[in-house]
């Protein structure tokens, strides 16, 4: 992803105030806001596996993320998931997030429902309305390459999503490619990438620059169970 001058107003990573109470520890912690730093920063953290995370948006805490476990704690009704990631995608350029120690994570996170945290992420991009940055690359042709496959349940009973990674693992490919070879239309493989992008299971590789996005090693694609179960459903298929 290119990098982010610090004089542009609408892309910034800087001290921000926290809306959580403060304790000793938070003022040293980093805090990021703007869709491209705030995608960048969560998609390091995915890949590192570790780190903690709270996404406030509009001064209101909504959203813990725990990198090490995979697991985000919504901070309202376990019953209102569809609503927060729907509110959270078609807020991502106002999201605060603020890193935390593992302490204040686990002071804040007791008696809360931990969930998965790539389901949430996964809708909070289908939500979204802030991807003008991708979606330019995506139109110059950039490419896009899965470098793992997705948990299964976000490709539950998803049969595109199935067949994008199928490809997508074996090349890279542009948006038109997928299209033409899937015979799919420019919005459902712009959405799958748009999630897979933002849960940092794809990287996108444009002629300029290569893949500077890359995560520093690069997970195994290939033996993965579900790679194995899907190959068999396709060579099952009429």
């Amino acid at each position: 992803m290119a990098m982010i001058l610090a004089t542009d107003p609408e892309h910034r990573e800087r001290s921000l105030s926290s809306p959580l109470p403060a304790t000793s520890g938070d003022a040293i912690l980093p805090v990021v806001t703007g869709s491209k730093p705030l995608t960048r920063r969560l998609r390091h953290h995915l890949w590192q596996k570790s780190g903690c995370a709270v996404w406030s948006l509009d001064g209101q805490p909504r959203l813990l993320l725990d990198f090490a476990h995979d697991h985000g704690v919504p901070l309202s009704s376990p019953n209102a998931t569809a609503s927060l990631v729907r509110v959270l995608g078609e807020g991502f350029g106002r999201i605060v997030m603020q890193e935390l120690a593992p302490e204040r994570f686990e002071s804040l996170a007791r008696h809360q429902f931990h969930q998965p945290l790539r389901p949430i992420l996964w809708q909070v991009a289908q939500h979204g309305g802030d991807w003008d940055d991708l979606d330019r690359r995506l139109l110059r042709h950039a490419r896009i390459r899965l470098l793992r496959w997705p948990d299964f349940r976000l490709l539950a009973h998803q049969h595109d999503g199935f067949r994008l990674c199928s490809l997508l693992l074996k090349r890279a490919c542009s948006v038109d490619e997928c299209r033409q070879l899937l015979d799919l239309d420019a919005a459902t493989v712009q959405a799958f990438v748009r999630s897979a992008y933002l849960c940092g299971y794809a990287m996108v590789e444009t002629p300029d620059t290569g893949a500077a996005d890359a995560p520093s090693a690069r997970p195994a694609t290939t033996g993965s169970l579900l790679a194995r179960m899907w190959r068999g459903l396709r060579s099952k298929a009429p």
